[in-house]
């Protein structure tokens, strides 16, 4: 179930040139974390910094719609 999870991925983000290690690795390196305001105490989920890889794979897969 995995690697059909994977080839998914990999032909959703084709134009981008990586293999499935390659694929696996930046996406491991795409970093969430929780974030208080101590003001307001609202916590907010935000993303990490990230190379232009693993941004172009953030928006080819349409991860910010897990950030709402």
């Amino acid at each position: 179930m995995g690697m059909l999870f994977y080839r998914y991925m990999a032909k959703k983000v084709e134009y981008v040139g990586l293999s499935i290690k390659e694929l696996q690795h930046q996406l491991e390196g795409i970093r969430m974390a929780f974030v208080k305001n101590n003001e307001t105490s609202k916590i907010s989920l935000v993303v990490e910094e990230m190379d232009p890889i693993q941004a172009k794979l953030f928006s080819r897969l349409e991860l910010n719609e897990f950030l709402n």
